[in-house]
């Protein structure tokens, strides 16, 4: 997509618009979507239903920022016990 950023309203209209018969071409300038992307949102939401798809994109959102909460907290508890050694 253009903007990398696929909420569940932009995943279920390329699904949906797919599903009617529109062309690669017709998705590409419409969303900016490549034919293999296409083929990827299919496979992993085939058997999705909206009302589920619009959950399933809220926990990877919610799980992409918690996995970078996790790294930060890592990387101060590294600088921590780096600082601790040193006074003493």
């Amino acid at each position: 997509m253009k903007n990398k950023a696929n909420n569940e309203h932009q995943i279920s209209k390329i699904l949906k618009d797919y599903n009617l018969g529109k062309s690669g071409v017709e998705l590409f300038d419409k969303y900016g979507v490549y034919g293999a992307t296409i083929y990827e949102l299919k496979d992993k939401y085939k058997d999705v239903a909206m009302d589920i798809l619009v959950v399933l994109v809220n926990l990877n959102e919610e799980n992409n920022t918690l996995k970078s909460m996790y790294a930060d907290l890592c990387l101060e508890h590294r600088n921590l016990k780096e600082l601790l050694k040193e006074n003493f």
